[in-house]
């Protein structure tokens, strides 16, 4: 499983009204796709693969190169994507943020089960989405974790086995607190298709496409290449959000940024 390389695209809403679905902030704009874009996408992905892939299930696998399509948030807007997977024949993960369930532009419990009766996978974005999640304390990180896990569970009475960072920033205690109240499968921000184990928990990367994402570029992750530079970037970034932390604070709590 260790050997075995990974492709896991991230996208957050997909619709064409983006007052309808997903948090209503400055900062959430460039991650809403329109449908058309969104389809754009998926066709050069599937160029290269003949179907995405659930988690819970790769180590049964024996290609070595495999896709996830994964979505964060829990907007309203999940319930016409898992629709077009479904058509597709794909499986995608919808990783919901538990304190929304029910809110306007959100799903609702029986969305969730809908969504979860069509082959797909449900799994925890912590229960508030802290936008600057390591700068939890251990015990609020259990917490986020637990409470949207147990949620869920409560919902579609199953186990919950799957997770994804919120904010995209994360330290060793968010994995080891994910592990501790059993999510098996952690996906992060980082542009990574190596999935490695840590604390127990196996912990995979993902590219995320903004609306504004050139086909090329699509083209490339999708075949495993640029991944260097994406990460480059991404360490950039979070570099100067560490140097920068009081301010980048003050930006992410005005509703700026959500990854």
């Amino acid at each position: 499983m260790m050997t075995r390389h990974v492709i896991s695209f991230l996208y957050h809403e997909v619709t064409d009204n983006p007052k309808i679905s997903g948090f209503q902030v400055v900062g959430a704009l460039p991650y809403i796709h329109k449908v058309s874009h969104f389809l754009s996408d998926l066709d050069l992905i599937l160029k290269h693969f003949k179907k995405s892939e659930s988690v819970i299930n790769l180590s049964s696998l024996k290609d070595m190169l495999n896709l996830i399509l994964t979505f964060d948030d829990g907007g309203s807007s999940a319930v016409s994507i898992a629709k077009i997977l479904s058509d597709k024949g794909l499986v995608g993960h919808f990783f919901i943020t538990t304190s929304m369930i029910g809110a306007d532009t959100f799903l609702n419990t029986d969305q969730i089960k809908n969504i979860r009766k069509m082959g797909h996978v449900i799994g925890t974005h912590s229960h508030t989405h802290p936008s600057i999640f390591r700068d939890l304390s251990y015990d609020q990180k259990i917490d986020e974790w637990g409470k949207s896990k147990k949620i869920l569970e409560d919902i579609l009475g199953e186990k919950i086995s799957t997770a994804s960072i919120p904010g995209g920033d994360m330290d060793d205690d968010t994995i080891r607190a994910a592990g501790d109240v059993g999510i098996e499968f952690l996906f992060t921000s980082e542009p990574s298709y190596r999935p490695y184990e840590k604390f127990g928990v196996l912990v995979f990367g993902r590219v995320c496409p903004k609306n504004t994402t050139a086909a090329s570029q699509i083209n490339q992750w999708a075949q495993g290449k640029g991944f260097l530079k994406s990460l480059l970037i991404r360490k950039a970034k979070n570099f100067m959000r560490i140097s920068l932390k009081p301010l980048y604070s003050v930006f992410v709590k005005k509703g700026k940024s959500t990854l």
